[in-house]
């Protein structure tokens, strides 16, 4: 099953309390499991990234530690055509996330 760390960075609203807040994240972080490989996986995650899309996020990450491309950038513009890093590179979440970037490097950490 995927990890997802949803980032709700634009989130403007009162505060929520213990409630979730109201809204579609801006940056989604899905971090893949042992279960997320294959033809079918492949299509499940896709469908997650289109309705993550659908609901207003700008920017999805599929994380893959096993791959070489550890990180595909979906990009709501685009979101069929990643940008993919790899180790030694720096990973971004523009638009999503103006000017923030992190080392690939420092997810294996």
């Amino acid at each position: 099953m995927t990890v997802s760390v949803l980032v709700q960075s634009d989130y403007t609203s009162a505060a929520s309390g213990m409630k979730f807040l109201q809204g579609a994240p801006v940056f989604v972080v899905a971090v893949r499991s042992e279960g997320d490989y294959g033809k079918t996986a492949e299509r499940e995650l896709a469908e997650k990234r289109r309705d993550y899309f659908r609901a207003g996020t700008r920017v999805v990450w599929d994380v893959d530690l096993l791959s070489a491309a550890v990180v595909r950038v979906y990009r709501a513009a685009d979101p069929e055509t990643p940008v993919v890093y790899r180790r030694g590179e720096m990973a971004d979440a523009e638009p999503a996330l103006p000017a923030w970037r992190t080392a690939v490097d420092e997810l294996f950490a």
